[in-house]
């Protein structure tokens, strides 16, 4: 019974400081992730409803309004870091660099630096503001952001053997009708096996975008109807670390 005690009391502890936000973290001092909202059955259950909704519409025209080429505010970044730091930039050097010892290689970097890069450059700026003391003003937008990138990552991955989408070429000035040539997840997935299954990994990146649209959505709400929260919390922390 003594064990039994002990090892109730630990679990409880755990239990208790994850309730607290007790541990070190890293990745968001300042504890400004959604993970770190205060969660309610009510909130949680809107947080999913939305996003059961969404999922539900995902290929509807509203939500293109918001992710797609139709929103030329997030479609026109994500284009010129697709084409030219992703692949012109970052998968040229890739492929210099594999193209004596593994060609092959070198080929699927270039077609996955495209989504890769367009995708990593809203979550590193998303992990720097996590970092930073009023990085949450920035929040929302990478949170949309990034949602964008990989919504538009799944569409392109689901239409990998269809090949209905028309394409660009990697100079920015050449354009090709569907069916013309294989889209960069045709070379991505064919060498992993998974190309059959384009179509389940393209949903699964749109369903992840969607998500990623709610909580930019829910923050807004979140970040305003907490403010003291962040401005005190902020302030007692600066005091009790000197």
């Amino acid at each position: 019974m003594p064990k039994i005690a002990k090892s109730v009391s630990f679990y409880s502890k755990i239990y208790y400081n994850i309730r607290m936000n007790n541990f070190p973290n890293p990745w968001d001092p300042y504890k400004q992730g959604p993970w770190y909202f205060k969660w309610g059955t009510w909130s949680l259950l809107f947080v999913l409803g939305m996003w059961a909704f969404l999922c539900a519409h995902w290929n509807s025209e509203g939500v293109e309004l918001v992710y797609g080429y139709r929103n030329m505010l997030l479609y026109t970044p994500n284009y010129l870091i697709h084409e030219m730091l992703g692949h012109n930039t970052i998968g040229r050097l890739g492929f210099m660099l594999c193209y004596n010892s593994c060609p092959g290689l070198g080929h699927w970097w270039i077609a996955a630096m495209g989504n890769g890069v367009e995708t990593a450059v809203p979550l590193g700026l998303l992990i720097i503001s996590l970092r930073m003391s009023g990085g949450r003003y920035l929040l929302p937008i990478l949170w949309l952001w990034l949602g964008d990138t990989l919504y538009e990552a799944g569409i392109y991955c689901s239409d990998a053997r269809a090949m209905k989408l028309p394409l660009t070429s990697s100079d920015m000035i050449s354009s090709f009708k569907p069916g013309e040539v294989l889209g960069d997840w045709h070379h991505i997935l064919e060498p992993l096996g998974l190309l059959n299954y384009d179509i389940i990994i393209g949903r699964m990146l749109v369903f992840i975008g969607l998500l990623c649209l709610v909580i930019a959505l829910y923050s807004v709400y979140y970040y305003w109807t907490h403010m003291d929260d962040y401005l005190y919390g902020n302030r007692y922390n600066q005091y009790t670390e000197h």
